[in-house]
């Protein structure tokens, strides 16, 4: 009897993790259109990047894919987790400060004045479930930290502009 309850109780003091039941964000709330040539857009989503003091982990203008990682760690307001349900219920913990946020920003040209701007987030956490070993989980994105950042990305496309061309000097 008593080989029994050992692993009975192991599970339930372990306990059981749930996925995350959110949805990613639809495509249509990720992705912004603006009235700028490719050149400025990726300017624009550059000074977003700097602003947020994120740590470029690739950046690629020829192809329009630019990936960062933030300096701190999201929220379960930015992310579901999914849960971990054990002897005193369900929990949701926020999570471990080793978790990260990584954004991949694409940028395509449409028109001659026109481009596309896209951002998609991976929020991955270290998951500590008892007598179990150390695994990460990943997380679906509420599309919270994607609109500010297209928000943001907007609002500096308004700054973007070529230098005006100066005619003092000119070469004769």
């Amino acid at each position: 009897m008593k080989s029994r309850i050992a692993p009975v109780l192991i599970a339930v003091v372990a306990g059981c993790v749930y996925a995350p039941q959110q949805n990613p964000p639809a495509a249509n709330r990720t992705t912004v259109t603006l009235a700028l040539p490719y050149d400025l857009a990726w300017d624009a989503v550059q000074t977003v990047v700097a602003n947020n003091q994120f740590h470029i982990v690739t950046a690629n203008p020829n192809d329009g894919t630019l990936e960062a990682e933030a300096p701190v760690p999201f929220t379960l307001q930015d992310a579901d987790c999914g849960a971990l349900r054990g002897i005193a219920g369900k929990v949701n913990e926020e999570p471990d400060p080793d978790s990260s946020a990584v954004y991949d920003f694409t940028i395509k040209p449409i028109e001659r004045e026109q481009s596309t701007v896209s951002v998609a987030a991976t929020f991955t956490a270290p998951l500590h479930v008892p007598l179990r070993p150390l695994s990460s989980v990943h997380c679906v994105s509420r599309g919270r930290q994607e609109a500010r950042l297209l928000n943001e990305i907007q609002i500096e496309a308004t700054r973007e502009h070529r230098p005006e061309p100066t005619h003092g000097n000119v070469l004769k």
